[in-house]
This record gives structure tokens, C-alpha cells and sequence, in this order.
């Protein structure tokens, strides 16, 4: 059962064309690098704003503190985004 290497460059080409079609897919879903950035900065914005609500909600001396240290980290983190969108002038 011989097959003449014409049909095999075929197959090849098919297999071919679905790859680029299939990578093609993924890289349209794919998010830019600026996307990324200003997702990052939502997120960290939103967890600030959790982290000021559970500040308010607790009463217990120690949870207080550990309210306290966690709000401060989630303001650094979005106060360190934002400086970084900032110097990459993303709208």
C-alpha cells in the first residue's frame, strides 16, 4: 500500500492549516500587556476597597490589627500599579 508522497504533502498541508487556524483562536483571545496592567490595577483596587469594608467590620484588638496590616498592603499594591500605568501612559 504505497501512497504517492503527493497525497502525504496534503495531509501534511490540512493538518497544517488547522494548526494556524487553531492558533490563530488563542491568539485573539490573548490580552495585551497594557490590558493585563489595567486589569491588575482594577483588581487591586476592588481589594482595596474589601479590605477598608472588613476594616470596618471588625471589632476584636487583634483582628483590628491584622484588619489594619491587610488594608495597608492592598493600598501599596494598588498605589504601585497605578504608578506603573502611570509611567506607561496607558489610558
Amino acid at each position: 500500500m504505497d501512497r504517492p508522497k503527493d497525497h502525504y504533502r496534503k495531509k501534511a498541508q490540512r493538518i497544517l492549516e488547522y494548526v494556524n487556524l487553531l492558533s490563530s483562536k488563542f491568539k485573539a483571545e490573548e490580552k495585551t500587556e497594557d490590558e493585563k496592567m489595567i486589569e491588575s490595577l482594577k483588581k487591586a483596587h476592588e481589594e482595596w476597597k474589601n479590605k477598608e469594608v472588613y476594616f470596618q467590620s471588625v471589632s476584636d484588638p487583634d483582628l483590628v490589627d491584622h484588619a489594619i496590616y491587610e488594608l495597608e498592603a492592598s493600598k501599596i499594591k494598588y498605589i504601585y500599579l497605578l504608578k506603573k500605568v502611570k509611567e506607561r501612559n496607558i489610558r
